[in-house]
């Protein structure tokens, strides 16, 4: 959003085609041409990788570039316990992050109107051009609430964010939402065993919002 041209249309790489079999993904082919907003949906709604690497090497010329953007920017931003290691978010020892940098970073991205437009959705449909096709993924959201499978508690909006899943990291989900009075909140969840936890520890923070 901050470096790119969300009409640009992207020809998906090799290596961003390339994600591994047990990973999150798009469905997306080399030689799919996309354009970057939709790009930016398959990411954030599905957290497709191969959307990712196709977004990072677009806006950086490269992966390891768009790393390096990456970094620079959670510096400024003041997430000093913070490094990237690749742009999707799969495991590395040196791809690290704390709660309070999630903070700083969500709402950071909550300046852009776009940004809180693709994480309000509950679903997208993503279409490309794959040769003479038009092809067209349709892609839910991997937050709970927004797909209506989680209920927030009472008095509560929920807006939308971001979830997260490895092995190493748990489930993940960083979340903006909104108090009886239209106050808004963050409220960030790491390394729940599973997803049922996750909402349940989201849940009691949700609660005390409105206290």
């Amino acid at each position: 959003l901050k470096y790119g041209n969300l009409e640009d249309y992207v020809t998906v790489s090799e290596n961003a085609a390339d994600q591994a079999s047990d990973s999150s993904v798009c469905g997306l082919k080399a030689g799919d041409v996309v354009q970057l907003k939709d790009l930016l949906y398959g990411m954030m709604l599905k957290s497709g990788n191969d959307a990712a690497i196709a977004i990072a090497e677009h806006i950086g010329g490269s992966v390891d570039q768009f790393v390096e953007m990456m970094n620079q920017e959670a510096l400024e931003l003041g997430a000093t316990n913070t490094h990237f290691a690749n742009p999707s978010g799969l495991q590395d020892e040196n791809h690290y992050t704390t709660v309070y940098d999630i903070y700083l970073m969500l709402q950071e991205a909550m300046t852009y109107p776009h940004f809180l437009e693709i994480a309000q959705l509950s679903s997208y449909n993503l279409t490309c051009n794959r040769g003479e096709q038009e092809v067209t993924f349709h892609l839910d959201a991997t937050d709970q609430y927004l797909t209506r499978q989680v209920t927030a508690p009472k008095n509560v909006t929920v807006l939308g964010g971001k979830t997260g899943t490895t092995s190493d990291a748990g489930s993940c989900l960083a979340l903006l939402s909104q108090n009886a009075y239209g106050e808004p909140y963050i409220s960030i969840v790491l390394h729940a065993a599973n997803k049922t936890n996750l909402y349940t520890y989201m849940n009691q923070l949700l609660s005390a919002i409105n206290q």
